[in-house]
């Protein structure tokens, strides 16, 4: 009869315990369940809600909020992005709804969920009413989405309308891009250049880290070549072949070496 009553007045702490952690992983997958949902074709960044089940994917066919409660899913039209010192940031609009999404790298961002998140992002969206706007704010974690494609070994083939029989070059350059890592490197006879890329769909940024000077002035030309890297700022991969664009204006071509 004590231990009935013990039993009734001081419920199990491990009870309590066990409905958390379910709640917890039912909280889990339904997030897993919104970053599964269908994207407009080309996303090229994703993000989560810390806490609340509430989306966002960019692409240039437009920028889309998701949430599960209340079910929720809105278009917005894509605006190229402004950088603000380490961050960038998304803003649009609707008729009804106006979103600004700020985006920044964020290596702590990893130990969120399934690890795949490398960026902290905080989020504004704005309900527009006659009487007073509808104020939503939350934080989360978002992850850029590479074209994999880009990943190889790549042989310059031509500058701008010049092939490489043309350019008087004693080495033909090289360069080599990882996007699972974001860097790339370049060699063009003593040459050489390192550096990280940063993509949004088709849009590039090749940033130089280091570019040691070449010890022999018969590589400037190769050095002037892989310079022009920086100066691109969209690509297309075509089967083994690469084009790099600057303003639209094709600057670089690449043919990839299979060996």
């Amino acid at each position: 009869m004590i231990v009935a009553l013990t039993v009734s007045l001081f419920p199990s702490s491990g009870m309590d315990n066990a409905n958390e952690l379910k709640s917890q992983d039912e909280k889990i997958s339904k997030k897993h369940d919104l970053l599964n949902k269908p994207d407009l074709e080309g996303t090229f960044f994703k993000a989560i809600a810390q806490e609340s089940l509430q989306s966002i994917s960019i692409s240039k066919n437009g920028i889309v909020y998701t949430s599960i409660k209340p079910n929720q899913r809105i278009v917005f039209p894509f605006v190229e992005a402004r950088t603000e010192g380490e961050g960038r940031v998304f803003v649009s609009e609707t008729k009804n709804e106006e979103i600004e999404i700020v985006i920044y790298e964020d290596e702590t961002s990893r130990e969120f969920l399934d690890g795949r998140f490398d960026h902290s992002v905080a989020v504004r969206l704005v309900r527009k009413q006659e009487l007073k706007d509808i104020v939503v704010d939350f934080a989360g974690f978002g992850y850029y989405q590479y074209n994999h494609e880009l990943s190889g070994n790549w042989i310059f083939q031509t500058f701008e309308d010049k092939r490489i029989e043309q350019l008087n070059i004693n080495q033909i350059p090289m360069i080599c891009i990882d996007t699972h890592t974001r860097s790339f490197s370049g060699s063009g006879g003593n040459y050489m250049i390192y550096g990280n890329i940063r993509c949004e769909g088709d849009f590039i940024d090749f940033e130089v880290i280091m570019a040691p000077e070449p010890k022999n002035e018969e590589f400037l030309n190769e050095k002037e070549l892989l310079l022009v890297l920086q100066e691109c700022d969209r690509f297309e991969v075509n089967e083994e072949f690469l084009y790099l664009f600057q303003k639209e204006k094709l600057k670089l071509s690449f043919i990839k070496d299979t060996y």
